[in-house]
């Protein structure tokens, strides 16, 4: 419970000292990969505030949706997972029409998953292998890290960019994807 309302308060307390007034919003989609060879997509979107000169905070969702046969070839498992992220950037270069970031942040996760595991059934002289289904609903968070590369359009207020991240939905999952952005 300190995590949250850590997080809580330092979302609430860096607009507040903003001192540059051009808010970002993002959205974007990209490949999404999990182990134990779960792939799939994701759709993002995220309102970023900047503080200071090199640094920006914002606040996310994500909706993940991976799916795959890893174990078994009878059985899907999959992973599907909406979050809610808090992050801070910093920004190392920044110019009229490119900025880096690179950032951390925090994940409040609400998944549901289906995962297969053997059971090695003995029938006398015979073995065989049954594969039994689990699926399981729940919340779990954690840490996450993000690099985003941004061209911003000149004399416009959208914006395209590339980024790569790593969080947590029920494991840990990695991400890159595109992003288009507006400045308001």
């Amino acid at each position: 419970m300190k995590r949250v309302q850590f997080v809580l308060l330092l979302a609430f307390a860096i607009p507040v000292h903003a001192q540059v007034s051009q808010t970002i919003i993002k959205a974007g989609a990209g490949f999404t990969h999990d182990f134990p060879g779960l792939n799939g997509y994701t759709f993002s979107g995220e309102i970023a505030q900047p503080f200071g000169s090199h640094f920006e905070a914002g606040f996310g969702i994500k909706k993940v949706n991976l799916s795959g046969y890893p174990r078994s070839k009878t059985v899907n498992e999959y992973t599907k997972a909406s979050t809610i992220d808090f992050n801070a950037y910093f920004l190392p270069v920044q110019s009229e029409s490119h900025i880096l970031r690179i950032g951390i942040g925090y994940s409040f996760s609400f998944y549901k998953i289906r995962r297969s595991y053997p059971l090695i059934e003995n029938n006398g002289s015979e073995k065989t292998t049954v594969w039994s289904v689990q699926e399981k609903k729940g919340r779990i968070s954690g840490a996450g890290i993000s690099g985003e590369y941004e061209y911003i359009i000149p004399e416009s207020a959208f914006s395209i960019g590339i980024r790569a991240s790593l969080f947590k939905a029920y494991d840990r999952v990695s991400y890159i994807g595109s992003f288009v952005g507006v400045r308001i």
